[in-house]
């Protein structure tokens, strides 16, 4: 499986996926329940390895009140926009990206 792989490679030697860094809202994270957020764009493939997680992250931040807009393109991977970045698809993201920040 994959997402193990992808966890050593991008978490400290040795910790986990509940590090506050992959996990904002694992048991070692402080809770973001009290901080002011600018607005926050998420953006997943829909065949993401952790599509899971950010559904989760998008779903929380929102429940706590934080303005958040989430999108998702289905069939997608990991890293699906910067892959084929003359596609229509990453047209399509670098155009959300750019109404999202004309609007803060």
């Amino acid at each position: 499986m994959a997402i193990p792989w992808f966890w050593r490679l991008s978490l400290p030697v040795g910790e986990t996926p509940d590090h506050p860094l992959a996990n904002p809202f694992g048991p070692a994270s402080p809770s973001p329940e009290p901080v002011k957020l600018d607005p926050i764009l998420v953006i997943a493939g829909g065949n993401e390895l952790l599509k899971d997680r950010v559904e989760d992250y998008a779903r929380r931040l929102k429940e706590l009140g934080k303005e958040i807009e989430y999108y998702e393109f289905e069939g997608k991977q990991h890293g699906f926009f910067t892959n084929d970045p003359y596609s229509d698809v990453s047209d399509e993201v670098l155009q959300l990206i750019k109404n999202f920040m004309s609007e803060l």
